[in-house]
């Protein structure tokens, strides 16, 4: 069966989402809702979409619509995803799935109520690189893990809401730093202490930071460190994870179809499939978490585990200290 999806608001990363989704057409429906029903139109037609709408309201009451994916500002997202589950609809959340820990306890809630599936949109969790990673760490094969490092500098510009701390509930890290502590917890298991410290600032009219450093301490023992911010370089190098262990180390550029693999004196590459965004085989994990009945992989509470990292590392930036992770 195919799953009839509504991409709600239609800015920029709304293209990303369905360029990047176009191998599934044959087995997703594309809807689009804007408040600007000719934008909704136009995207229609661009990513042969199914139909198009003119306000949140009218996708969740539209008998076609079977889920809906919120790709509205963080502050709304409680709201529009309230609006879908009263409607019945499956819910697809970006990340964050909020603001505040309150606010994803009450979406959760909102869905379970409903009876509904509640995803979080971690598109990072089903890149091709992080999946081989996951399973390579798993057999053992670079041995106890030991270092987990992750550097992005993003020639982004952040406009209208994303500006504001109020809207958006920080700046960088929470907006796209978020994937980088969803990574962590996922290769590396539940962080128990943070510190984190922001950098300079670059971009003057940012209420919210824009550059971030945290380290986190994990369970087993393993440390991950996290480089992640904006900045005004035209051409910054590609962001890079990296993986060490007693036994080895991977490494990738994210977005890459290749993952290197050393272990002692050997280094080779692995190739791996050409999905940069992870985009097609998330939103596939997510129709078959709702016809098979079952919570999703990156569900609701995995979500809501990932912005405790976030909000703990805002805490550990403001107080100047470590602090163990607040739930």
């Amino acid at each position: 069966m195919t799953l009839a999806l509504c991409i709600v608001g239609c800015g920029a990363f709304a293209q990303t989402f369905a360029q990047g989704i176009q191998s599934l057409r044959h087995d997703i429906d594309l809807f689009f809702a804007s408040r600007d029903v000719q934008r909704a139109r136009a995207y229609a037609a661009l990513f042969q979409g199914s139909g198009a709408v003119g306000s949140y309201e009218a996708a969740a009451a539209d008998p076609r619509v079977e889920a809906m994916y919120l790709c509205t500002p963080h502050h709304l997202h409680q709201a529009h995803a309230a609006l879908a589950a009263r409607a019945g609809k499956h819910i697809l959340v970006e990340k964050p799935i909020a603001r505040t820990l309150e606010e994803g306890r009450g979406i959760i809630a909102e869905a379970q109520r409903a009876g509904v599936t509640l995803m979080v949109a971690e598109n990072y969790h089903f890149m091709a690189a992080v999946r081989a990673c996951k399973g390579l760490i798993a057999q053992g094969r670079i041995g106890r893990l030991r270092l987990v490092q992750m550097q992005e500098e993003a020639p982004f510009r952040p406009d209208q809401w994303r500006r504001r701390r109020d809207l958006s509930g920080g700046g960088v890290f929470i907006d796209g730093g978020i994937h980088k502590a969803h990574l962590l917890r996922y290769l590396a298991g539940e962080p128990v202490r943070i510190y984190a410290a922001a950098l300079p600032q670059v971009l003057d009219e940012h209420e919210g930071e824009d550059g971030i450093v945290v380290m986190v301490q994990c369970a087993n023992g393993a440390v991950g460190l996290i480089n992640h911010s904006w900045t005004r370089a035209p051409r910054p190098a590609p962001p890079w994870v990296s993986i060490a262990g007693t036994r080895g180390r991977l490494s990738f550029e994210v977005g890459a179809s290749w993952l290197s693999i050393e272990q002692g004196r050997a280094e080779r590459t692995m190739p791996l499939a050409d999905d940069p965004s992870g985009l097609a085989p998330m939103v596939q994990a997510f129709q078959a978490s709702i016809r098979g009945g079952y919570e999703p992989e990156v569900s609701g509470a995995e979500g809501l585990s990932d912005l405790a990292v976030v909000l703990t590392a805002y805490a550990s930036m403001d107080q100047g200290v470590a602090l163990p992770l607040q739930r």
